[in-house]
Parts: C-alpha cells; structure tokens; sequence
C-alpha cells in the first residue's frame, strides 16, 4: 500500500530536493505548481499528505482549504515555510508539520520521517481489513452465539450472526488472529446493524498487550513495513510530562507510545504531544491509564531524578492525530492540557503557554526542569543544535554462542544465523557479526544455551563505525535473556 502525497510548489530547487526526499522514504508524488491545480487535484482524489510551499496568502488559503475539504481533512498537511514567517501562522491554517526554507535535505528527511510514520499509522486506523475469523459472543442475557468476523479494524470489527434477533447492551466476544497464537477476549458495543443480520461492533475493553497484537497483526497483513520508533532524549521532566528533544517531532494532538529507559530501568506508557517546535523537539503530557502504570512511571522518574548523571533515553511512536483537538487548535483554541490540572504542574503549563513566547524564552524556561546533567545546558546557543546522546547501559561483558532466527518475508520461512553475543544486561544484549539486514523495531528470536527469548532491534549499527554489525536488543521477556 504506497503512501500518496500532493506536492504544491513552483520553486524548482525545493521540489528537486523534495522529490529526492520522498522518493527515498517511499511517498509518491503528484506535482502541481500552482494553487488552481491543486485545487481540481485535492478535489478529485485523496493523500496522505499535501505538501504547500506557503509563499503569499494564497497559499496559506489553500493550506486551510485542506482542512475545510471532506475528500482530504484528515490528510497530513505539511507547509514549507520562510524563516522569516510566523510559525504560529502555519500551525493556525491547519500545518501538522512545518520545514523551513532553504530545505536541506537532511532536515527534509527528519521531518518527513516523522510525517511518514503519522500518514502510515493514520492510514492503518481507518482500514478495515476483510477476514473470515470464527469468534464466539457472550451476550449479557447468557446466551452466547458462534458468528464469523468479516471485517477486523483496530476500533472494531462487522460480523454476521446466525439469529436475527436485535443485539444490544456489552457484548463479550473471544476469536484467534489466524496464523498466530493470539487469542483475542475483549467487550464491545454495537454501532449498527441491519435486518440480514450484519452488525458492526466496537471495541469497548481491549487489553493492552491484545490491543498490540491487533496492530501489529493488521500492519503486517496490510504488508506495511514497520518505521522504527523515533529516539529522543530527555530535556525537560515531570511527573506529569516530558519534553523531549528530537529533529524529528510529532505534531500537537499526537497520541504516541513511549518507553522510557535509564540505566537498567524501562517503562511503557502513553502520552499526547501537547506543543511542538520543528527545530527543537517535542513537549508530552503522560497519559497513564491504570494507577499500576502512573506508579511505575512515578519509580522511574524518580530514578532518573536520583541518578541525574545517568543518561535518560525515550523512544517514541505515533498512536494517531486526534483530528477534532488538533482543528480546535487551529481556530485558536487552546491546548487539551490546561483543561485537567496543568496549573498544578509546571511544565505542562509551559507547554501550555509555549505558543504565546520567544524559542529563546521557552528554552530558559525548559532549563528549570532539566534532569540529566550530562544532556547539558539548553542554551540559547543550542535552540538549532539538536544532538542525541546515545544510550549507556551498564551491561555485562560476555563471549556467547548464540543463534538467531529471523522471518523473510519474501519466503515465508524463518533464516537462521549463529554469531556472538558480546554483552548482557537483565533488559537487553548486543550481538555482533550480524549478517541480516535488520532495522530498529524489528523482532528476533534468539536461542543460547536451549533457551530461547524473543527481542526487539533497538539500534543498528551504521556502516564505517566501530559498531558496524552489531545490533542492540531489548527483551520482550526479560525472564528469558541468559546470563552469566
């Protein structure tokens, strides 16, 4: 499924630069240079993303048609604007992601890494993919009913029962994603239904981890190749949100996941990108939805205020635009985190008022809830020098046989490979001598010793480094990795 994208601009070194950009992340291009045939285009068919090149008013009045149109008002809209214009002015006529002029193409690149993995993510919520599964229903007068899941959705699924009785009320209903071990139990609601007894139904209670399941289940049958989670480091902390510094950010309104990590510790939670600077990063509000989530979030970040030599690292990934949230902020409403206590902490109400004062402003004021000393001083000096330590996890030095196994896609077999791990931790390992063309975000099933653990790539490394063939894991179950 390629990603499609509408491309408005008459400067021919930008669209250069542009098109080589897109090509390489794998976005196709239809090109108008004027605001008239952009217009018919946005009117004839759908994008994932409009790309405007906002030179004058008119271009501004074609980036806010965009949000206006039914055909396009959920695609990622991306303005290319000059350094001298108002950034809030972007953002206001309904930009998620803004690149300044003159483009260059490593900046390009971050941007549209970042829209890339939004415009996929926003695609697969809104497929609904057609299946024949066999699940079974528990209705809430006892009766229970084995029906055929026709069309599986990451909010819900339509299904065909045999009784042509009215459903109603909760509904728990259980089915196994084919070709996998996952069995799904989960409630939901119904959202319509019709006299030949077809129903569609909502996902009320999913677990998290079978909420996992389901994405990356559909990703796959959709044949969507996995964008590795955008890695990111610490320049402001709370117990209630972070700022994360990143040339790659999300917009405002972006529900992500993130994992926290520092030292030997990790935690997964939930967040939404609550403002945003192209050029300096990200501010997150945390999102905990059970009190067992807000106490481990509460361990790390004290761990990480404890330890403030210890070099924090996030990794993020989109969870989808909350597309009515993100148009209230581009008629001028404020953000979702004043509503529910950010006077009560600090750094969300920075975020809060973010839009209203200076880079070099919101920067001082991001000093005062920094926690690592090693990410250093966010001066004024360093608004436009983005960096990203990398991670530096004590981890144990080890010489292990060890055999991976990965999954070609193109055979449909697994391909095995015997090389060495070089290193361990309780949550992780390194490996060297690593043949595969692997990509972070990519799982491996590793055996040592007859035990075997599945990981997670979390860094590869780059050719002419020292790091060349290797690769860093994360345990998806940190009982399994061996030690010594």
């Amino acid at each position: 499924m390629n990603l499609e994208s509408l491309l408005v601009c008459s400067d021919d070194r930008a669209l250069r630069v542009l098109r080589n950009v897109l090509g390489e992340l794998e976005i196709g291009v239809e090109h108008c240079a004027d605001e008239v045939s952009a217009t018919k285009s946005l009117a004839q068919r759908s994008f994932e993303a409009v790309i405007i090149d906002c030179q004058d008013e008119r271009s501004f009045g074609l980036l806010k048609s965009v949000r206006s149109a039914q055909q396009n008002s959920k695609s990622v809209a991306i303005a290319i604007i000059d350094a001298g214009t108002n950034l809030q002015t972007a953002f206001k006529s309904g930009a998620n992601f803004v690149v300044y002029k003159p483009i260059s193409t490593e900046k390009a690149k971050s941007s549209f890494r970042a829209a890339r993995a939004l415009m996929k993510r926003e695609r697969r919520r809104s497929v609904r993919l057609p299946v024949n599964i066999a699940a079974y229903f528990r209705f809430q007068n006892g009766e229970g009913e084995q029906a055929s899941i026709s069309g599986l959705s990451e909010g819900g699924f339509s299904a065909r029962f045999s009784s042509s009785s009215n459903k109603s009320g909760l509904i728990g209903f259980s089915f196994a994603l084919p070709d996998t071990t996952t069995v799904i139990e989960a409630t939901g609601t119904i959202a319509w239904q019709n006299s030949r007894r077809h129903a569609g139904i909502q996902f009320a209670t999913l677990a998290d981890a079978s909420h996992r399941s389901l994405k990356e289940w559909l990703r796959t049958q959709c044949g969507d190749k996995h964008d590795p989670p955008i890695r990111c480091s610490l320049m402001g902390l709370s117990f209630r949100g972070c700022f994360l510094r990143t040339p790659s950010p999300f917009p405002t309104q972006t529900r992500v996941e993130l994992l926290l990590r520092v030292a030997d510790c990790s935690v997964r939670t939930e967040g939404k990108v609550r403002v945003m600077d192209p050029e300096l990063g990200m501010g997150i509000e945390f999102l905990a939805k059970t009190s067992e989530d807000r106490q481990r979030l509460r361990e790390i970040i004290q761990q990480m205020t404890a330890t403030p030599d210890a070099i924090a690292e996030v990794l993020v990934e989109p969870e989808g635009l909350d597309w009515e949230d993100a148009a209230a902020d581009s008629s001028g409403g404020t953000s979702g985190s004043g509503k529910d206590g950010s006077k009560n902490d600090p750094l969300l109400e920075l975020f809060r008022t973010g839009a209203t004062i200076s880079r070099e402003q919101f920067v001082l004021e991001l000093e005062k809830h920094q926690v690592a000393a090693t990410s250093g001083s966010a001066s004024k000096s360093q608004v436009n020098d983005v960096a990203i330590p990398q991670r530096r996890e004590p981890r144990i030095a080890v010489s292990l046989p060890v055999e991976v196994e990965v999954w070609d896609e193109d055979q449909q077999e697994p391909v095995h490979q015997t090389t060495s791990m070089i290193d361990v931790s309780h949550h992780g390992a390194r490996l060297d001598g690593i043949a595969f063309d692997l990509k972070a975000g990519e799982v491996v099933h590793l055996v040592s010793a007859g035990v075997e653990a599945r990981f997670r790539v979390i860094w590869v490394g780059e050719l002419g480094t020292p790091q060349e063939g290797q690769i860093g894991l994360e345990s998806l179950k940190t009982e399994s990795v061996p030690e010594e």
